[in-house]
C-alpha cells in the first residue's frame, strides 16, 4: 500500500474511531426518562448517524487494507465494537431492565438462586443466571445490570470473536477474517420470534454455538499436534499415525477436554441446543467413518472421529434433563404428536398473518425484515455446498470442512420439519436460529472465496468491491432487526423503573386475597421478578397471577357484570404505547383506558410516571388505602 492510501486509511480509522465514541458518549447522555416503544426511534439520530459512521468505516478499510497491518487490524476492531454498540445499546441508555417478558422469569430465577433460596441444580438451564449471579458478584452491579451484560455484551461478543475464526480456518483466504466479522454482526440467528437478544437461555446458548463448532474443528484437524493435514498446506499427505477412534484408546488431548467442556457448557446454557450440537456430531461421525470406508487414504483418514465425542454429549444431555419433567414431557409430547400423526401445521403461522393483516401488514413484508440477510447468506452458502460437490474447490480443509458443516445441518433441519409439522408453537424458529449459526459460516465463507478468485481472475479489488456493497446493502436490515420495534410490529422489551417500583410497592401494598389481573395475561412475570420465579410458579399462589381481563370486559367497562369480588389492575405505559400506538387498538382500545378513569366502580390508588394501579369494586367492598399511593 502506497503512503497515500495509508494516511488516507488512517484519517478513515480515526473518522471510524471518534463516531464510534461520539455514538457511546450521545447514547450515554440521552437516557431513557419513560418507556419506550421504540429504541431506534427514541434514541438521538446523532447516535445512529456516527454509528452508521464507525461501521461504514470500520467496512471499508478492512476490505481495502493488508491484512498484515495494524490499521486492518485496527479496522476489525472498530467493527466488532460498532457491533457490540447496537447489541448494548439498552445499557447505554440507561434501561433498568431489557427483557418484559420471559426475561423478567429468568432475572427472578437469578434473583433467588443470588439469595441462595434456590440452588443452580434445579433448574433446567441455570448457565445465565449463574453467570449473572457470579458477575453481580464480582463487579458489584444489580443482578438486573449484572443480566444485561451477559446477554447483550458477553454472548454477542463470543459469537463476534468465533464466526470469523471458524471463516479463516475454512477458508484460509486474506479476506476471510474481515468477511466473517461482517458477516457475524450481522447476527442472522437473532429472528425476535424464538431466538432473541434479551435473557432467554436458548437464545444465549445459540450464540454460544460457534464455539463448538471452533473446538470441534480443531479436535477433528487435530490442530494441537503436528500429524494433521495443515490448514496451510493442504496438500500434505494425511498421516499414517491419524487417531481414528476419537482418541478412545490413546488417551484425551487437551482439545477433546475443551470440547467436552464446551459441550458440558451448553447443556447448562440450554440442553435443547446441546442436544443439537450432539445430533451433529453423531451426523458428522457417520460420515467420517462411511468416507474412511470408501475412499481409504483420503484427508478424511487423518481426522479424528467424532463419534466419541458425540456420545458424551449424549450422555451429559441424559444425565441432566430427565430430571426435569418438563423438559421429558415436552420430548414425549413432540414424538408422540409425530408419531399419532396429530399436527397442526402452519396454524401459528397463520394466526400471525391474521394479526398482521389487520394492522396493515402482511406476512411476506415481516419475512423480508427479518429474514433478508439469513436468506442472502444461504442461497451464497447453498452456491458454496455446489461448487464443493461439483470440485471446484481445491483447498481440500475448505472442501472437507464444507461438507462437514453441510451434513451437520441435516440432523437440525429434519427437527425443524418434524416440529413444524406438528405445530408446537413457534418452536421450529429456535431450530431456523441454531442452523443460521452454520449458514453464517457457510456464507462468509463463500463470499471470502468469491473474493479471493474474483480478485485474481477479474481485477484486484474487484470481489473485495462487491463484498463491500453486498455487506453494506445488507447490515442496515440486520440492524433494524436486531431489537425488537414497530419496524417489524413488535413493542420494544424496554422495562422501565416505574414498571419494577410500581409493581413492587403495589405487591407490598395489596389487600389479603385480592386477585389482580390484567392485559393480555396477569402480573405474573412481576411476580416472577418480585417474589423469586421458583416460588412464584410452587409455593406462592398468587391471586390472579396469570388471569387477564378480556377486551371485551376491558373495552366495554363491563367490571362489576364480570366479577363478583375485587380486583386489582395494574397498567402501564409500556400497556397504553403497545395496544392503543402500535397495534392500533386491535384488541384494547382507547375507550377502554379512558373509562378506568370515568366509570364510578373503579379507582385509582396507586400511580406514578409510567405505572397506575387501578381496584375494581364490588358492591360490599370499599377501595382499600394504600400507603404509598401516589408519587
Amino acid at each position: 500500500m502506497s503512503a497515500t492510501k495509508r494516511r488516507l486509511a488512517g484519517i478513515g480509522l480515526a473518522i471510524g474511531y471518534a463516531g464510534l465514541l461520539g455514538a457511546v458518549v450521545a447514547a450515554h447522555n440521552a437516557p431513557a426518562t419513560a418507556y419506550e416503544l421504540s429504541l431506534y426511534a427514541e434514541t438521538p439520530v446523532a447516535v445512529w448517524v456516527a454509528f452508521g459512521v464507525a461501521a461504514v468505516a470500520g467496512l471499508f478499510i478492512a476490505l481495502s487494507t493488508r491484512p498484515e497491518s495494524r490499521i486492518h487490524h485496527a479496522s476489525l476492531g472498530l467493527i466488532g465494537l460498532s457491533a457490540l454498540t447496537l447489541t448494548a445499546m439498552p445499557i447505554l441508555r440507561g434501561y433498568r431492565f431489557y427483557g418484559a417478558g420471559d426475561s423478567l422469569t429468568h432475572l427472578g430465577w437469578a434473583r433467588e438462586i443470588a439469595a441462595g433460596s434456590l440452588p443452580a441444580t434445579d433448574l433446567l438451564y441455570p448457565g445465565i443466571h449463574t453467570f449473572t449471579v457470579a458477575v453481580a458478584t464480582l463487579t458489584g452491579v444489580p443482578l438486573a445490570q449484572a443480566m444485561l451484560y451477559v446477554t447483550l455484551v458477553v454472548f454477542p461478543l463470543v459469537f463476534l470473536v468465533t464466526v470469523p475464526l471458524i471463516v479463516r480456518l475454512i477458508a484460509g483466504t486474506p479476506w476471510a477474517y474481515s468477511v466473517g466479522l461482517a458477516a457475524a454482526a450481522l447476527f442472522v440467528p437473532i429472528n425476535n420470534i424464538s431466538v432473541h437478544p434479551v435473557a432467554h437461555p436458548t437464545s444465549q446458548a445459540i450464540l454460544f454455538v460457534p464455539l463448538a463448532i471452533l473446538v470441534t474443528l480443531a479436535y477433528t484437524y487435530r490442530l494441537d499436534t503436528d500429524s494433521v493435514v495443515s490448514p496451510v498446506d493442504e496438500d500434505t499427505p494425511s498421516s499414517s499415525r491419524a487417531i481414528t477412534d476419537g482418541g478412545w484408546r490413546s488417551g484425551p488431548t487437551a482439545t477433546g477436554v475443551l470440547l467436552v467442556v464446551v459441550s458440558g457448557a451448553l447443556v447448562l446454557y440450554h440442553p435443547q441446543q446441546a442436544l443439537n450440537v450432539a445430533l451433529v456430531l453423531a451426523a458428522i461421525a457417520v460420515v467420517q467413518s462411511v468416507l474412511s470406508w470408501l475412499r481409504p487414504g483420503s484427508a478424511f483418514t487423518g481426522h479424528r472421529w467424532l463419534g466419541v465425542q458425540a456420545v458424551i454429549v449424549a450422555v451429559l444431555f441424559l444425565l441432566w434433563v430427565p430430571r426435569f419433567e418438563r423438559a421429558v414431557g415436552t420430548i414425549r409430547f413432540t414424538l408422540g404428536s409425530f408419531f399419532t400423526g396429530e399436527t397442526a401445521a402452519g396454524t401459528v403461522v397463520a394466526a400471525k398473518s391474521t394479526s398482521l393483516t389487520a394492522l396493515g401488514g402482511s406476512l411476506l413484508t415481516l419475512s423480508t425484515r427479518l429474514f433478508l440477510a439469513g436468506a442472502v447468506l444461504s442461497l451464497i452458502a447453498a452456491l458454496l455446498v455446489f461448487a464443493v460437490l461439483l470440485g471446484r474447490v481445491e483447498r481440500r480443509l475448505t472442501d472437507t470442512s464444507v461438507r462437514y458443516l453441510t451434513v451437520a445441518l441435516v440432523p437440525p433441519f429434519l427437527v425443524f420439519l418434524l416440529v413444524f409439522a406438528i405445530g408446537a408453537g413457534d418452536m421450529y424458529l429456535r431450530y431456523q436460529g441454531f442452523i443460521m449459526v452454520f449458514i453464517t459460516v457457510l456464507g462468509a465463507t463463500g463470499i471470502s472465496l468469491a473474493v479471493d478468485r474474483l480478485d485474481a481472475s477479474v481485477k484486484p479489488g474487484t470481489g473485495r468491491a462487491l463484498a463491500l456493497v453486498l455487506l453494506l446493502v445488507l447490515s442496515p436490515v440486520a440492524v433494524m432487526g436486531y431489537h425488537t420495534s414497530p419496524y417489524m410490529y413488535q413493542p420494544t422489551s424496554h422495562v422501565t423503573e416505574s414498571q419494577l417500583d410500581g409493581y413492587t410497592a403495589s405487591f407490598e401494598h395489596r389487600g389479603e386475597g385480592i386477585e389482580f389481573t390484567g392485559l393480555r395475561g396477569g402480573p405474573e412475570r412481576y411476580v416472577d421478578y418480585y417474589y423469586g420465579s421458583q416460588r412464584a410458579r410452587t409455593t406462592l399462589d398468587f391471586p390472579g397471577y396469570s388471569d387477564r381481563i378480556t377486551p371485551d370486559v376491558f373495552n366495554g367497562g363491563a367490571y362489576r357484570s364480570t366479577y363478583d369480588e375485587p380486583r386489582y389492575l395494574g397498567i402501564t405505559q409500556a400497556d397504553y404505547e403497545r395496544e392503543v400506538v402500535l397495534y392500533d387498538e386491535l384488541r384494547y382500545s382507547q375507550q377502554g383506558f379512558e373509562q378506568l378513569e370515568t366509570t364510578p366502580a373503579v379507582n385509582r390508588i396507586r400511580t406514578s410516571s409510567g405505572f397506575s394501579l387501578y381496584y375494581f369494586s364490588s358492591d360490599s367492598a370499599e377501595p382499600p388505602s394504600d400507603d404509598g399511593g401516589t408519587d
